[in-house]
């Protein structure tokens, strides 16, 4: 048998294998999505159990028409905020294995968003850019009649060349 159609028949022994499948192994929108709101306190208990954390340690998000259902209530920390000497599963998150992550993980990432305090406040960012803006405005009208430039001698010869006194010709 030539390696061509060994080829040929592998590739459509692996298409009529996949097609005798009757469902896909994972399907996100079915396993992924969190279970209904939390109504009495067995179904607390289970939701607790279902995201690995204690009863008493469990609060799920509000239903408030998100779509969050029962996912727990992580509190605002971000992966910044973390100690950076744990040892964790996942260093560049700072999470282990089977942690629940928070609704907005991708946003609070150490490379975007910290919902830490800032240590300026906003009205103090403002009024720093606003006041180094005046100044930079002030200090050019008030000195663009002024010369700024780097002085130059006029190039030196050996001679009085460019007068026109001496002439390197004869005729």
């Amino acid at each position: 048998m030539s390696r061509l159609a060994l080829v040929r028949s592998s590739i459509l022994f692996n298409q009529v294998r996949s097609l005798s499948y009757s469902r896909p192994a994972l399907v996100f929108a079915r396993d992924f999505k969190p279970g209904e709101y939390p109504k009495t306190e067995a179904e607390r208990r289970a939701a607790a159990k279902k995201y690995g954390l204690r009863p008493e340690d469990y609060e799920p998000l509000p239903d408030n028409g998100l779509g969050f259902g029962d996912y727990p209530n992580l509190g605002r920390i971000s992966t910044d905020m973390k100690s950076d000497w744990g040892d964790y599963d996942d260093p560049y998150l700072k999470r282990n294995f089977g942690e629940p992550i928070h609704v907005v993980q991708d946003q609070i990432t150490a490379d975007k968003v910290s919902l830490a305090k800032t240590r300026v406040s906003f009205s103090q960012i403002v009024f720093w850019f606003l006041f180094g803006s005046f100044v930079f405005i002030g200090l050019n009208y008030l000195l663009w009649d002024k010369k700024c430039f780097i002085p130059i001698a006029p190039k030196q010869y050996p001679r009085n060349a460019l007068s026109g006194e001496e002439k390197h010709y004869k005729f």
